[in-house]
């Protein structure tokens, strides 16, 4: 019963080993840094909060400069209420870029999962070893 046992184990092993076709993954360190979609949606986003910096120190000066407390309350106020709009602004955004970049590169990894017969494509840092850096290929799709 154990030898039995033991050759349909080393059957399935062998069968499932042959049948595998690999295991692909994609660096989104480089993906970011090199595809023209991602690097355009960072700036978006980077002028967003550079925008929100800008007009903090803005108004911390008009509240420097404000001779009364009812002035600062009404500065403080109308300030606050911008930045939430331009907080939930960003957030939005950022949220909807991120969509839009994650259904680009899992349509392009699709591709290249097809192309290449991999079994499936996954974020180099879930890769503790092995596997196929196909990167560049994804790269080359999204371009």
């Amino acid at each position: 019963m154990k030898k039995t046992l033991a050759s349909i184990l080393c059957f399935m092993c062998v069968t499932l080993a042959s049948n595998a076709a690999g295991i692909g993954y994609i660096n989104y360190d480089v993906l970011s840094k090199n595809y023209s979609l991602a690097k355009k949606y960072t700036n978006n986003l980077n002028n967003k909060v550079n925008s929100i910096k800008t007009y903090t120190a803005q108004k911390d000066k008009e509240m420097v400069n404000a001779k009364t407390q009812a002035q600062k309350a009404a500065i403080k106020k109308t300030a606050v209420a911008e930045i939430e709009k331009r907080q939930k602004d960003y957030l939005l955004t950022r949220q909807k870029y991120e969509a839009d970049l994650t259904k680009k590169i899992n349509a392009a990894a699709e591709t290249v999962r097809v192309q290449k017969k991999l079994d499936a494509i996954l974020n180099k840092d879930s890769v503790a070893a092995g596997g196929v850096d196909v990167t560049q290929a994804v790269l080359s799709i999204l371009k």
